[in-house]
């Protein structure tokens, strides 16, 4: 089975995350990366037990039964849940990443908590749902559901271990088995962290093949492929990785391959990139509206927010002095309704609890409101002090934070300030804002201050839509 490239797969599944239809499913691969231990480590000391090698055990899930047999019951295996699991690790890049994507599924047969953290450390709410029982609730207001298929270290009597545990699953989690088939149905998934040594694997394609229904939605898994020489049967496992990616195919599952683990928290960057540029974040301030005018400025943020909701585009906005307000007005013009997905507010909170640093406060602030957007769009910066008007030092922050994370940079340098000296910038080096895209065509034109509001606004349309192809 030819595995599909890179290009392709980013562009389809951007496409799913953009119109909400995106799921990911994790693996044990996820997690391992951030030090808990894997199957083989979590069974090794059972196996002993046993007298068996667990090097030699192809069957995990059979080894975990063979050792409830033996003890005629599961305390030591929920034992082993609890202290493996209860160890504090870091997260790891591609748990944030993934927090950082447009989703709001997730399935993991993890039996950590290491993607729920990920999602709050992002600032996102989330409804896991560990047990059938969770399934009669749900948390209001909620931006992801994490699904553990497989229960989680919280409740380690009901998790997933044993191949009892696996032939009674549709009856003892029947709504997890209806639950996962509906989203197989009307979501495209992507599968990270799986390889085709894992035990769960089979067990967990065995479940999708029996929930596919015909002609369902192309899935996809980002696999590392073996290489002859990295481990004594490397050459075998070559051979037999070949005939277990065309074997997917009857799970209508895509295989991504890289060259190695260290690959996929540059694809999954680059999702979020590319998920995320219809999100615009609005950032700039004005006390001095010269050289526009006041009117002039007020007319250009008006048609910003307009048509940028128009061409179907999300507005981000700190409701900066001068700015914010005339945006708000404008997209308003565009919505039919009150749409926090559409136009997001974040107003800075002006008294913080005490003993909090109000700047390290601000750049935090800054830093989760800039997150979620792929564009920045740059309009005058300045305030006024004591003596005069001022570069605004918040403006020039987002900035560099919106640099920091990656962010495409359209500073509208016609509007002055601050963005004057940002468009000046880009001009000499152009790469540092807007990476590969030529935007010659509408670079000058956005820093034209004779050109009228309208002709502004349609400049910095066009220029966002190179970067959405």
């Amino acid at each position: 089975m030819t595995a599909t490239d890179h290009r392709t797969f980013i562009k389809e599944y951007t496409r799913a995350l953009r119109e909400g239809d995106a799921a990911v499913f994790a693996g044990a691969g996820v997690s391992r990366a951030a030090g808990y231990v894997d199957w083989k480590q979590l069974l090794r000391e059972i196996a002993q037990d046993l007298e068996l090698d667990v090097d030699r055990e192809s069957d995990l899930v059979a080894l975990a039964q063979y050792h409830v047999n033996h003890r005629s019951g599961r305390d030591r295996i929920n034992q082993l849940l609890i202290d493996e699991f209860l160890e504090d690790v870091e997260l790891t890049a591609t748990h944030r990443l993934i927090a950082t994507l447009p989703l709001n599924t997730v399935w993991t047969t993890n039996y950590d908590d290491l993607i729920e953290k990920a999602f709050e450390d992002a600032g996102k709410r989330t409804d896991v749902k560990r047990r059938k029982e969770d399934f009669a609730t749900t948390r209001r207001r909620t931006d992801t559901t994490v699904y553990k298929m497989h229960g989680d270290r919280t409740f380690p009597s009901d998790a997933v271990l044993t191949k009892e545990d696996y032939e009674t699953y549709n009856t003892q989690r029947e709504v997890f088995t209806v639950t996962l088939k509906a989203d197989l149905a009307k979501r495209t998934f992507l599968f990270l962290g799986f390889s085709f040594a894992d035990p769960n694997v089979l067990y967990l394609l065995g479940r999708v093949k029996q929930l596919l229904e015909a002609n369902s939605r192309k899935h996809y898994c980002i696999l590392k492929a073996p290489t002859p020489g990295e481990s004594p049967d490397g050459d075998y496992d070559c051979k037999r990785f070949a005939h277990w990616l065309t074997d997917l195919r009857r799970y209508n599952i895509q295989p991504v391959i890289v060259d190695k683990y260290e690959d996929i928290p540059a694809l999954l960057s680059e999702l979020n990139r590319r998920s995320h540029l219809r999100d615009v974040f609005i950032s700039g301030s004005a006390a001095d509206y010269l050289p526009l005018g006041e009117a002039g400025f007020r007319d250009l943020c008006h048609g910003l927010g307009r048509e940028l909701i128009k061409h179907g585009f999300n507005i981000i906005s700190g409701y900066g002095l001068g700015v914010g307000d005339s945006v708000i007005v404008g997209a308003m013009q565009s919505l039919r309704r009150n749409d926090d997905e559409r136009l997001q507010l974040w107003p800075f909170p002006q008294h913080v609890p005490a003993g909090t640093d109000l700047a390290t406060f601000w750049r935090q602030y800054r830093e989760r409101m800039i997150d979620d957007a792929g564009i920045c769009i740059v309009l005058s910066g300045n305030k006024r002090e004591e003596g005069g008007i001022v570069p605004a030092r918040g403006v020039l922050q987002e900035v560099e934070i919106a640099q920091n994370q990656g962010k495409v940079i359209i500073p509208v340098g016609a509007t002055g300030h601050v963005a004057k000296q940002i468009w000046d910038d880009a001009k000499v080096s152009p790469q540092k804002y807007f990476g590969g895209t030529d935007v010659s065509a509408f670079f000058e034109a956005i820093g034209d201050s004779t050109a009228t509001p309208d002709a502004l606004t349609r400049s910095i349309i066009e220029m966002i839509k190179l970067f959405d192809t």
